[in-house]
């Protein structure tokens, strides 16, 4: 009798099991959800900008006025704006945290229409601490950025967080061992030298007009891109061995699930 691991069929379904697959095809929604990012993270920036701009009484003082208005130099006597970076971090990641109510609702939709087996404690998995330095990085990045962008233009700011790109090229090969190509070099070169130059307009550029200009572009900027090291490792958590869901990344970067299983006979090599 010939043994069951030398029957073709079998042989052949084995190592089409572990063939590499190949990336996915973008499809309409994946348009669609690129288009609904720049979409709504352009909102978030101009309203985060405009809540900066807000002129409000300055507490600091014995009797502050009960209104406040914008002046071509700033904000009226008695008033300063609003500038609170920390409190909008705040909310951020209390936006950040209701996306645990969409990961139940998901979770427990896929375990009631199916047979798979109860899920297993967060426990058994991957420790919760290997989420513990991007949840920092992540508070830090965004307090960075917000305090960035009370100093420089919302134009600038939303360009200059395009860097991520450089930062996440460079660092996937010093951690990951990635081998870039040309074209991924081609496009980290341009990408910096686009982010220099829209930065450098701003810090030497003479703004037009009356209004509020920003009190500091260059510190803005410069905080702006430090924040952009944040990134990168949510993104390498991301990929093998953890698996991690991005609906439970975001709110808390804990709980991962168990990563797949290693097959004990793994199939030999092509020839």
């Amino acid at each position: 009798t010939v043994p069951a691991t030398l029957v073709p069929s079998q042989t052949a379904a084995t190592h089409a099991s572990f063939r590499p697959r190949r990336p996915p095809k973008m499809l309409a929604a994946h348009l669609l959800l690129a288009f609904g990012m720049v979409v709504t993270g352009s909102i978030n920036t101009i309203t985060t900008k405009l809540a900066d701009m807000q002129c409000v009484p300055d507490d600091r003082i014995t009797d502050p006025p009960q209104q406040c208005s914008a002046t071509p130099s700033g904000c009226s006597e008695g008033c300063r704006q609003f500038n609170h970076p920390f409190v909008q971090t705040v909310g951020m990641f209390g936006g950040e945290i209701l996306c645990l109510i969409a990961f139940q609702i998901v979770k427990i939709g896929r375990y009631l229409s199916s047979d798979l087996e109860k899920p297993k404690s967060p426990d058994e998995g991957f420790p919760p601490t290997i989420f513990a330095l991007p949840a920092f990085l992540d508070l830090l990045g965004s307090s960075l950025m917000n305090i960035g962008l009370t100093m420089t233009h919302a134009s600038v700011y939303q360009m200059l967080r395009g860097s991520v790109v450089v930062f996440t090229g460079i660092l996937s090969i010093l951690f990951l061992g990635r081998r870039l190509g040309a074209h991924h070099w081609a496009g980290m070169v341009l990408v910096m030298a686009g982010a220099f130059i829209v930065g450098l307009s701003s810090v030497l550029g003479h703004a037009e007009g009356s209004g509020m200009q920003p009190s500091n572009p260059f510190l803005g900027n410069l905080l702006v891109v430090l924040a952009q090291v944040d990134p990168p490792p949510h993104a390498f958590i991301s990929l093998p061995p953890t698996h991690n869901p991005p609906t439970l990344q975001t709110p808390l970067h804990t709980f991962p699930r168990e990563p797949p299983p290693t097959p004990s006979h793994p199939p030999p090599p092509y020839k």
